[in-house]
């Protein structure tokens, strides 16, 4: 049994550990310091319930799409749906940094309201946190963005069905991981160590 709170007389199983609060530390550390306050209040309590979410996600996808029971644990469908859950919450993670990383190139601090898009805050990101390009952050947030933008339901007659088999373990789940982990390496001294979004 997964369960996803904290649950009384620890019975066995996970539960999430991590707190929201505690993943405020990272987020004040990579925010621009050039963005108003105002910004950073809400971009913080946005990402922070996020980052959250993607723990619980992350504690029911590994156990399933690692078989480390041995077994599958998820019926496959709500597995290809918490895939592609946990790539639209990175996906909104990556487009805030980007999107602040990019205003402060521009000269603006976020107050100004700018729509930022995916042409200017992906390599902005890319910039502030994979510089040396070591880490395949560019690859791995643009199938992030292929795996939820799949699921666009504006122009039915000319969309094709949805290949469900793309959302899987290493079409969907691994890059946004892969991608989560390359913006962790920046302040990783700030992450909260319970966190099971960094390596094993």
């Amino acid at each position: 049994m997964f369960y996803l709170d904290l649950y009384p007389n620890d019975p066995p199983g996970f539960h999430a550990i991590s707190t929201s609060s505690q993943w405020e530390a990272w987020i004040n550390c990579v925010l621009p310091a050039e963005i108003s306050s105002e910004v950073k209040r809400r971009l913080r309590s946005n990402l922070k319930h996020i980052l959250v979410g993607l723990e619980m996600k992350a504690g029911l996808i590994l156990p399933h799409g690692k078989r480390v029971s041995g077994k599958s644990v998820l019926f496959e469908p709500y597995f290809q749906n918490l895939n592609f859950e946990f790539c639209v919450g990175v996906f909104s993670v990556c487009e805030g940094l980007g999107t602040v990383s990019h205003l402060v190139l521009s000269g603006d601090d976020g107050s100004s309201g700018a729509r930022v898009p995916p042409s200017r805050w992906i390599p902005a990101l890319c910039n502030a946190f994979d510089p040396r390009e070591e880490h395949g952050l560019k690859e791995n947030v643009d199938a992030v963005k292929q795996v939820r933008d799949k699921m666009h339901q504006d122009r039915l007659g000319l969309r094709a069905d949805i290949d469900w088999h793309s959302f899987g373990y290493a079409a969907a789940f691994r890059p946004g991981h892969e991608a989560i982990q390359t913006l962790l390496k920046q302040c990783a001294e700030k992450v909260p160590a319970e966190t099971n979004l960094l390596p094993d």
